[in-house]
């Protein structure tokens, strides 16, 4: 019996996620278009003790959401699609989901007043490449409640809801502009 196909709408944001990781559009995400090349962005863009924490959570993250199906340490789409939709029924996904965001909210909250602000989130999606012209469309739908900074439970929710929920919602465009 076949496995049912996943929900297109999903599928379109997780190949939207892996675009923003084959820099070099070869098709394969391996730990050095994933850890590495963040890394040297996240020392440019995000002060220092903040960087020095963000760095090892893209490397568990690697390690936990990616690695899993790495074959020579490459992950092609199909593969990263299959490893992600565990998520879709793992009861424990949103906990861990929750935990992994809430450690990068920490990170991303440069001044480490709780919230993030417009430049804040800038330079988190600077880091994975996102041109700054196109953040404020993400900020906006993520401050869900329209107060111009971006809450650690709205940061959490729209992160986890990428990868979790199957419809189209303002989540889409957590790690910037859509591109499915």
């Amino acid at each position: 019996m076949a496995a049912a196909p996943f929900p297109y709408f999903w599928v379109r944001k997780m190949r939207s996620f892996f675009v923003l990781f084959d820099r070099d559009l070869d098709g394969l995400v391996n730990k050095k278009d994933y850890v590495d090349w963040i890394a040297g962005r996240v020392s440019q863009l995000i002060p220092k003790e903040k960087a020095e924490a963000y760095i090892p959570l893209c490397s568990a993250a690697w390690d936990f959401y990616w690695a899993d199906k790495a074959v020579n340490d490459n992950v092609n789409i199909d593969d990263m699609i299959q490893t992600h939709s565990r998520f879709l029924s793992d009861p424990n996904f949103h906990e861990t989901a929750e935990q992994c965001f809430s450690a990068f909210f920490d990170s991303v909250d440069a001044n480490s007043d709780g919230m993030i602000s417009l430049s804040e989130y800038t330079a988190f999606l600077e880091c994975y490449g996102v041109h700054p012209l196109s953040v404020t469309p993400s900020f906006e739908a993520l401050d869900t409640n329209h107060d111009g900074m971006i809450s650690k439970e709205e940061f959490v929710k729209a992160g986890t809801d990428y990868f979790q929920v199957t419809a189209d919602t303002p989540a889409k465009l957590f790690w910037g502009p859509f591109r499915g």
